[in-house]
């Protein structure tokens, strides 16, 4: 003998299965996003903000900072300005010296 499920019960697994779905295409957007973002970071790691050529690090008052040979720019990290500047007097004519070729 078939018995039949209920309204009640149709809407239960009804909202259970919209749940499970839901919850699985949030899983693959999340992990979309992960993959998404470590991709736009291996492209642009060690590239220069402003002309995208490879950037190479200097030593410059005992802590590395990241200089492109193309344009001349300097990239520092977090801290790394206040670790310079707390090191030395004459950082600023140090630091300007590195912009002149």
């Amino acid at each position: 003998m078939h018995v039949k499920p209920s309204n009640n019960e149709e809407e239960y697994f009804a909202r259970q299965e919209v749940s499970r779905r839901r919850k699985v295409a949030e899983e693959r957007h999340s992990a979309f996003i992960s993959e998404d973002r470590e991709r736009e970071r291996n492209l642009h790691l060690m590239k220069c903000p402003k002309c995208g050529m490879e950037l190479e690090e200097i030593n410059f008052a005992d802590v590395r900072i990241d200089k492109c040979f193309s344009c001349h720019g300097l990239w520092l990290d977090k801290g790394e300005l206040e670790a310079i500047r707390g090191q030395d007097s004459g950082f600023m004519e140090r630091l300007s010296s590195l912009f002149r070729q």
